[in-house]
């Protein structure tokens, strides 16, 4: 089996696949990719299924090296710097593949077009599945590589050997996932706030904070949203889906992503849809957003799509020279 060694780890690099489900009742967390457009797209690149196990990074990413045998990977939502063994150095563009020979080693990053990239590898990165997921939770240390971060010096093994006379494809053009405001469908407890509150969530321009991580999006720079007479930010604690937008106390929205905790005790004003996710996943700190209502049919054609752009990028990919 093919294995790849990091030289330089980046600010965070994870292992993560599709996402850890059916186990939230349990109060285990899915994680998964943050991104799943650029994760799934990079996978199809290298016709790997949909769920194979990737290195996701952070505004920079990791240098590695294959050690024994030849490695084929996707570059997503970032580029990097191919070093050979002969000395020789080429920059490459994000949205391709390329084929490490034993000890070429590739220096990755930094992200193009917003905070996240991906390295996808020919047949995946094969650390143990732990609970139905090779994905990395780490505020509990569960799954991926260790139950944490990469460092240097981690090996890690890839699910498949490469036939080094196989082509590498790239995509002709940068794909995109949509643009505009990001649509949300209000609930669970959008009645826990005045009219007032609901109108202004979907005026203002907020900003992403620097404080924001994996688990979940801070909004700052609007006016606080207010509650409805007789409510307040506390409620029961209840199930927390992808995207649910919590206001706690400070009337401060926070979007919640794959890291979240499973239940929360604050109120949910809505929730941003499936189709948008990735896209505001991917957002740089102080980036401005804003969001707009649609209902559950317009959520669920904008689902279909997503997957419809998915696949129509995956078709474009040509064979290089």
């Amino acid at each position: 089996m093919a294995q790849i060694c990091i030289h330089r780890s980046g600010p965070l690099t994870l292992v993560q696949d599709c996402g850890r489900y059916g186990l939230q009742a349990l109060g285990i967390p899915t994680a998964g990719a943050a991104d799943a457009f650029s994760y799934r797209l990079g996978n199809r690149l290298l016709g790997n299924p949909d769920g194979a196990a990737a290195l996701e990074y952070w505004i920079l990413g990791p240098e590695v090296e294959a050690i024994d045998e030849p490695v084929r990977l996707a570059l997503a939502a970032g580029g990097g710097t191919l070093m050979r063994v002969d000395g020789t150095r080429t920059v490459l563009s994000p949205w391709r593949t390329v084929t490490l020979l034993p000890g070429d080693r590739l220096a990755l990053g930094p992200t193009v077009g917003g905070a996240v990239g991906y390295a996808c590898f020919a047949g995946g990165i094969d650390v143990p599945v732990v609970m139905g997921s090779r994905s990395t939770y780490a505020r509990a240390k569960l799954g991926g590589f260790a139950g944490r971060s990469l460092k240097t010096g981690d090996v890690l093994p890839v699910g498949v050997a490469v036939d080094v006379a196989g082509m590498d494809r790239a995509l002709p053009e940068v794909p995109v996932d949509g643009e505009g405001a990001f649509r949300v469908l209000l609930g669970p407890q959008d009645d826990h706030f005045d009219a007032e509150g609901v109108s202004r969530f979907f005026a203002e321009t907020y900003k992403i904070s620097p404080q924001s991580d994996r688990m979940g999006k801070r909004l700052i720079g609007g006016t606080p949203l207010t509650f409805a007479e007789g409510f307040g930010a506390d409620i029961a604690s209840d199930g927390m889906v992808h995207g649910a937008i919590q206001v706690p106390g400070s009337g401060e929205p926070i979007v919640m992503l794959c890291d979240r905790a499973t239940v929360g005790g604050y109120a949910k004003i809505g929730a941003v849809i499936s189709a948008d996710l990735p896209r505001f996943a991917r957002l740089k700190p102080m980036t401005e957003v804003c969001f707009a209502p649609v209902s559950v049919a317009e959520a669920e054609a904008a689902a279909r799509a997503f997957e419809a752009r998915l696949s129509g990028f995956a078709a474009m990919a040509v064979t290089l020279d």
